[in-house]
């Protein structure tokens, strides 16, 4: 075939081929076409809310607005914990008119470096954030500076500062309730957050000023609790110096009213540094603070009575192979001396007088071994077990405190028992519930649990009590012409199922006065360290000056009307009370520190110890400490402290005394103390 005919041929070939390209292109275009029509299709009709929805989202979004979270008060109304407005500050440096202009308001109104202020408004960053928060003053000052920012934000505030702490708790940087009664009443106290729609830029970040409120928060609810504020600050203070002075681990001190239950002051000190409330989350072994409570089950029961003589064995008994000591060895005493003298040899020998049962009724039914029911989270119930798992130790150990643990507040609680008489009562920390308009939404009222032991039973263990204050193993706490009744404790401490040497804690818990009581106290320190360990010589003089300084205070919610009356019955060298016209000097032989009034006119209130005894060098006098700058009640308890009288002239911060720093006062001559408004 020629060159032509091939030539002619192959071109025919080729036109059908072409063509199949082009059919083949065109229909991937229609193709791709179609996809991308049914693609628009999807997004446009089908998925448009979705996309819209996201679109939006990311131009604008949902913020939470925080509410104001609910205030806790304390009895007369104080202030112990709100919330604050803060604000955070940013900075848009691009729209700034004058950067260095507001670089130096910032350096003003902030406080912070040059070199930081130079940062957040250089226009090379499109946004800058400050650290710290700041109140409304500062928001006032950089108000009118463009490109300056501010977001509102709550902070809790406590303005008695850690007064208190253990027991209202704290919140966390995110706003989160630690503990205390912040964990315990949040679901009251944080209130119903709102909400805002927030502007965003094209880069997702929120445009300065962009926000509109939808919701409006709604605060919480307000909590008027027990504590008075007064009280509180002198327990802490108390327990503080104590802690210190006897080198101790920590300690609690409890201030409870036994007839309403109410939680008058709750301080507590950990080696830490924590701040929880370890009256009701730490049970221990209290010694011989709990042997009233076998005493009132043998009377209640008819197994003894307080004339009753037991043989003491002069200090040693060994039973079943188990030895018991005494610090002093004793003869025959009677019940009340038992207690008085604080006899563990006489305690273990009375409580085989009694059925396994009946002891262990006896102690349930002061409260020990179950919760007290105080509104704190984690409230331990301590330990008491049913006569089924005792051993043959067991009767003699829980007579005097072993073998059983209880808190403090529940020690406190049943002491409040014998003080009432013999009625146990719920600890009461809230009063009231209100919303944040003022109306009263709930009201906590006194709860009376049961009866423990009749009122004659309750009494006659109440005078055994104050005579363990007035010559027994509680003298330290002891306010002379005011009576005390209580019961001081020393025991040793566990750590992994053993007792550990020379570990132990010290206790003085009961109530004043010891007739007519106003109020129970409880001082523990675990683990004095400071030379002397007994709760007699630690635990008690801390009593004591704790209800000095709570009568030195005018506040105080004592009413001191009875307390004239029962002086005399109870008069030593110690304090002394009288009623007085306005102005008029205390009577002969008495100091005094002017209190609290009422339509008898106001008192004059001697706050002293007793002096010296005969022998000790009380002729040379006592160096007098120098107090100037404290306050009133500091100065009296540190003179206290010494053995001082006091008296008080003026009102404020203490500028001297007289006689002058340094000097020595002699026995019985008081020690004035010269006080004035704070410079």
């Amino acid at each position: 075939m020629s060159r032509h005919g091939r030539g002619a041929r192959g071109a025919a070939e080729a036109v059908p081929v072409g063509r199949l390209r082009r059919v083949a292109l065109l229909a991937a275009v229609l193709g791709g076409a179609g996809l991308v029509a049914a693609r628009v299709a999807q997004l446009q009709v089908v998925q448009a809310d979705r996309w819209r929805e996201r679109a939006q989202g990311q131009h604008a979004s949902r913020k939470p607005l925080p509410a104001p979270r609910g205030t806790i008060f304390d009895r007369d109304g104080v202030p112990l914990a709100v919330s604050q407005e803060a604000f955070r500050i940013s900075v848009a440096p691009r729209e700034l008119r004058d950067p260095d202009g507001t670089a130096s308001a910032l350096v003003e109104a902030l406080g912070i470096s040059r070199l930081r202020a130079r940062r957040a408004v250089d226009r090379s960053r499109t946004w800058a954030v400050l650290p710290g928060r700041y109140g409304a003053p500062v928001r006032e000052r950089l108000a009118d500076v463009r490109g300056v920012y501010f977001e509102r934000v709550l902070e809790r505030f406590h303005p008695h500062g850690e007064l208190g702490l253990e027991v209202l708790g704290r919140l966390s940087g995110d706003g989160r309730p630690l503990g205390g009664v912040e964990q315990e009443l949040d679901s009251l106290l944080r209130g119903q957050e709102g909400s805002a729609v927030v502007r965003r830029d094209g880069s997702g970040r929120a445009i300065p000023g962009a926000e509109l409120r939808v919701a409006d928060p709604a605060a919480g609810s307000d909590v008027v609790l027990t504590i008075d504020v007064d009280l509180q600050e002198i327990a802490h203070e108390a327990l503080r110096d104590a802690v210190e002075e006897n080198d101790a681990r920590g300690g609690d001190l409890l201030l409870i009213d036994p007839w309403s239950g109410d939680i008058l002051a709750a301080a507590s000190r950990q080696p830490d540094g924590n701040r929880h409330w370890t009256g009701v989350t730490d049970p221990y072994e209290p010694g011989s603070t709990l042997k009233p409570f076998t005493i009132a089950a043998l009377l209640s029961r008819g197994h003894a009575r307080m004339t009753d003589s037991v043989f003491a064995e002069n200090g040693v008994l060994t039973m079943r192979g188990r030895t018991i000591r005494d610090v002093h060895g004793y003869g025959w005493l009677t019940v009340h001396d038992a207690l008085r003298y604080s006899s563990n040899v006489a305690l273990a020998k009375l409580s085989g007088r009694l059925r396994r049962s009946e002891q262990y009724a006896g102690l349930r039914d002061f409260g020990f071994g179950s919760p007290t029911g105080v509104p704190y989270p984690s409230e331990a119930s301590g330990t008491l077990r049913r006569p089924g798992g005792w051993s043959a130790y067991t009767q003699a150990s829980l007579a005097i405190g072993y073998e059983v643990a209880v808190t403090p507040l529940q020690l406190a609680m049943a002491y409040g028992a014998l003080a009432n008489g013999g009625v146990l009562v719920e600890p009461r920390l809230l009063r009231k519930i209100r919303r944040a308009s003022g109306k009263t939404v709930r009201s906590f009222g006194e709860h009376r649990l049961r009866r423990v032991v009749d009122d004659r039973v309750a009494d006659q263990i109440g005078l055994a009590l104050a005579d363990v204050v007035r010559d027994g193993t509680g003298r330290r706490a002891s306010l002379g012409d005011f009576s005390v009744a209580g019961k001081t404790g020393t025991a040793r401490r566990t750590a992994g199922g053993t007792y550990r040497a020379g570990a132990y804690t010290a206790t003085f818990v009961g109530f004043f006065p010891a007739v007519d009581p106003q109020l129970v106290v409880l001082v523990k320190l675990d683990e004095p360290r400071g030379g002397a360990y007994y709760g007699g010589s630690t635990a008690a003089p801390v009593s004591r000056e704790t209800l000095s300084a709570l009568l030195a205070a005018r506040a105080a919610p004592i009413d001191r009307r009875p307390l004239a009356r029962t002086a005399e019955a109870w008069r030593t060298d110690g304090v002394r009370l009288a009623s007085a016209p306005e102005g008029a000097p205390a009577p002969p032989g008495r100091v005094g520190v002017p209190a609290a009034g009422d339509a008898h006119g106001p008192f004059i209130l001697t706050l002293g110890v007793a002096p010296p005894a005969r022998g000790s060098g009380a002729g040379a006098g006592v160096p007098v400490p120098d107090v100037s700058g404290l306050s009133v009640r500091d100065a009296a308890r540190r003179l206290h402290a010494v053995g001082l009288r006091v008296e008080v002239e003026g009102e404020g911060t203490v500028r001297g005394t007289r006689p002058d720093a340094g000097d020595h006062a002699a026995a019985g001559v008081p020690v004035r103390i010269l006080a004035g408004p704070g410079r």
